[in-house]
């Protein structure tokens, strides 16, 4: 049984995709208005029987393999998001049990605040857009100038943690086995990065996506005149249904494709860093308030 807040969620979704999709369902509702004068042997002559199986099988063979390949996409993304909270765990354990108490707790505040200011800076890179200088949260922000950051990146910043592991060995904070320790950490969370950059920056092959649309539209339009064909006004109605909700299935595969771009369908990476910085910082910190603009589906 479906919560009604569940339900209420399904309606938002679907309401954002057919705005999303405006431009696409009209043009595809006035194809339909303007083919209603076709008569039965039109529809007959454009999609016989062989032909709707052939194109159906096809259709349903490559929204399988847009499906698969999205997810796949998305689930990855999951996962190394997933590895990163567990890892900046274990760099905050590592803290409290390697390092020495007559270490300064302001220094040991500085190297959580660094892997937290490394997630924010991950979260407004991969969001962002290519050609634009990525834009970190208000709170981020403060908190790269409390470190001394104005523009910073996710670069700058694993260079940072690294010669902060290199001061601490050479001051002898740390021995050879422990600093190796803090290098383990900081690999299993650049490898991580590494993953998550190649998904963002290396998307499906575009002759793919635009063939399905194509094998979408055409096979729609055609099932819309064969329900015309049958005679009544409904079933020429369910047939423009039909057409739409095909419409809207393959741009959901496409929406998938990208899990850090499109809020609906992308990973919550806000509160994926709220958490971090929850585990790192506190409950008393801003960052580790989850950002309230992110949908109910995302909870």
């Amino acid at each position: 049984m479906i919560r009604p807040r569940g339900c209420l969620d399904y309606l938002q979704l679907s309401w954002w995709l057919m705005r999303r999709q405006g431009r696409s369902l009209g043009l595809a509702t006035l194809l339909c208005v303007l083919s209603l004068p076709l008569n039965e042997t039109i529809a007959k002559t454009l999609l016989p029987e062989s032909l709707a199986q052939v194109l159906g099988l096809l259709l349903g063979l490559f929204l399988s393999f847009r499906y698969g390949q999205a997810f796949n996409r998305w689930w990855e993304a999951r996962v190394l998001w997933g590895v990163l909270v567990n890892q900046s765990r274990n760099w905050r354990d590592l803290l409290t049990r390697v390092l020495p108490n007559e270490l300064p707790l302001s220094l040991r505040r500085r190297l959580l605040k660094q892997v937290v200011l490394l997630m924010w800076c991950l979260n407004a890179e991969l969001s962002g857009s290519d050609r634009e200088q990525p834009v970190l949260a208000t709170q981020a922000q403060a908190l790269a100038l409390k470190l001394g950051f104005r523009n910073p990146s996710v670069q700058d910043l694993l260079r940072q943690m690294a010669e902060e592991q290199f001061k601490l060995h050479q001051a002898d904070w740390l021995d050879s086995v422990e600093s190796r320790e803090f290098g383990h950490v900081q690999q299993e969370i650049t490898n991580a990065l590494g993953g998550l950059e190649r998904i963002r920056h290396q998307p499906l092959p575009a002759s793919s996506t635009l063939f399905i649309r194509l094998l979408t539209w055409v096979y729609g339009y055609l099932v819309f005149l064969k329900l015309d064909a049958i005679g009544p006004t409904p079933s020429a109605l369910v047939g423009w249904l039909v057409f739409l909700v095909f419409l809207m299935a393959e741009r959901i595969g496409t929406f998938l494709e990208n899990p850090f771009v499109d809020a609906r369908f992308a990973l919550p990476m806000d509160r994926l860093c709220a958490l971090i910085s929850l585990d790192l910082l506190g409950a008393s910190d801003p960052l580790a308030q989850p950002s309230p603009s992110e949908g109910p589906w995302l909870r």
